[in-house]
């Protein structure tokens, strides 16, 4: 909760239950996918701590994370969620999981392991994630799609295109899409299509008020994220930005 407003969606399947923390475009968002065998973290925003409490989630249940890409807004609370488990004492491996070359999770890890290189009671496993690869955390299986997203800074436009994905996680023949952020791409089709449940970024409000050049390179906007939501069971729009 930031300022009296709560940001919390959920959807409940018949094995996976999914939680977004919060999720706001350039301010923060986490998601909490969770199973019977442990629970996932998908990025972590500023203020993760503070919404996990909120909504009495149990840090020491998340068996790894996973992020989407490296802006600021996706992975501003990593180092204090790292910080907390050293606090209280975790013991168990945490695998963190990034697009390779994603450079702002992988330098956040090794500062912190470079701050406290003999009282970190826990190991800490960090690997770079390439398109189709196929991976497993708590009995559910993670596929990594590749996503076109470009940054960009008022005032000085589209920048560079950044690694990004979007993943497919799958538990006991259910599905669920997280599309990151994103602008339209063939490869966001094929990762939401026939998912239960899609969890689909939608920073912007409508697609005739941003140019083109944006809907394919930085985020998508509501109606064409509702769109590409149809080709799934469900879906959840997130990660919105200002709204009239």
């Amino acid at each position: 909760m930031r300022n009296g407003e709560t940001n919390v969606q959920s959807w409940q399947g018949k094995s996976i239950r999914v939680s977004v923390l919060y999720s706001r475009a350039g301010v923060a968002q986490h998601i909490w996918i969770e199973s019977e065998s442990g629970s996932i973290l998908i990025d972590a925003g500023d203020g993760l701590l503070r919404d996990l409490v909120s909504n009495r989630l149990a840090p020491n249940q998340i068996r790894g994370i996973i992020f989407t890409h490296g802006h600021f807004d996706h992975v501003g609370g990593l180092h204090s969620l790292l910080g907390f488990f050293r606090m209280k004492g975790r013991e168990e491996l945490l695998p963190i999981y990034a697009p390779k070359e994603c450079k702002e999770v992988f330098s956040i890890v090794n500062n912190f392991i470079r701050c406290y290189p003999d009282t970190i009671p826990f190991k800490i496993s960090c690997r770079g994630v390439q398109a189709q690869q196929v991976f497993q955390i708590a009995d559910m299986m993670i596929k990594a799609y590749p996503v076109v997203h470009f940054g960009s800074i008022n005032g000085s436009g589209i920048l560079n295109q950044i690694p990004a994905m979007g993943y497919r996680i799958s538990h006991k023949g259910e599905t669920i899409a997280i599309s990151g952020d994103t602008g339209i791409c063939p490869s966001l089709k094929e990762l939401v299509k026939g998912a239960d449940l899609a969890v689909l970024e939608a920073t912007y409000q409508k697609s005739a008020k941003v140019s083109k050049e944006l809907l394919e390179k930085v985020h998508l906007s509501e109606d064409l994220a509702q769109e590409i939501g149809k080709s799934a069971k469900d879906f959840i729009l997130v990660h919105k930005g200002k709204r009239e």
